[in-house]
């Protein structure tokens, strides 16, 4: 099950235009592959109905039910139980994946620069907004909306002795400020200390993206994860079957971030 990150304009910019245009991110990418029942899914809500963490409006957590239920429709149609599905996505794709997989308790979670800490992203990642459009108060930093903004985290500290959790693929970028290091991190610490199966392919450079997770890549590790068989994060690396290509963003987003990031360091002063 692979769920949609932000889309909008960026996704029909011509380098990002074949794999992530239109709604459904990565169905061009995916869909075609014969091996797996696919189902993919995408979240329009949101203060610019283009997402809302897979939750819902002030509180309100209706998008999360509704999805829960596609969810268990899918898999009662297919006769799938939990224990064989993967849930994949990116950035608030991989939010979703983290949240509905803990909650489902899936076989495996695909979880490419997820955002786990929302008030954390709506800081880095540029996303008051959206963030803000899901606490009741508007206030998206506000500790009083953390089981909303750190719902992840919490399950996860709160975390039954003895409760299996599901075998966790993460792939992230040491140079994503604010995700990296301040989250992805010490998510996959926790999974560990609670003796979870977590692996971790951290790749030095690519920022916020997702150009290192190839199609040969995500069906590797899917396959791997339902057959309960170790990921080997070096030939992700190396070897030239998994091998992504850095996307350079199209001038008017580079000068947009540009932008952005001064606006934030003027509102810090």
């Amino acid at each position: 099950i692979h769920f949609s990150a932000f889309f909008g304009a960026w996704g029909n910019a011509r380098p990002y235009r074949e794999t992530f245009g239109g709604y459904f991110h990565r169905r061009k990418m995916l869909g075609s592959d014969p091996t797996h029942d696919w189902l993919f899914l995408c979240d329009a809500h949101g203060a610019n109905d283009n997402g809302c963490y897979y939750l819902g409006e002030a509180g309100d957590l209706y998008v999360q039910r509704a999805t829960l239920a596609i969810i268990g429709q899918e898999l009662e149609r297919l006769g799938h139980p939990p224990e064989r599905v993967v849930l994949l996505g990116s950035s608030m794709g991989g939010t979703a994946a983290l949240a509905l997989g803990l909650e489902l308790g899936v076989a495996g979670i695909v979880a490419i620069g997820p955002h786990i800490d929302l008030d954390r992203s709506a800081v880095a990642g540029d996303r008051m907004a959206e963030v803000a459009w899901i606490c009741p108060d508007g206030d998206p930093l506000a500790a009083h909306n953390h089981h909303l903004t750190r719902g992840i985290t919490r399950r996860l500290a709160d975390w039954p002795d003895g409760r299996p959790l599901p075998r966790l693929f993460v792939q992230s970028c040491e140079d994503d400020p604010g995700v990296h290091h301040e989250q992805v991190v010490p998510l996959v610490e926790r999974w560990r200390e609670l003796g979870g199966d977590a692996t971790l392919d951290a790749r030095p450079v690519g920022g916020h993206t997702s150009d290192w997770a190839t199609r040969p890549l995500l069906l590797d590790a899917t396959d791997r994860l339902l057959a309960g068989e170790a990921i080997d994060v070096g030939a992700y690396q190396r070897d030239p079957r998994f091998a992504g290509t850095l996307t350079a963003p199209p001038l008017s987003h580079r000068l947009r971030r540009r932008a952005s990031l001064a606006r934030k360091r003027l509102l810090r002063r």
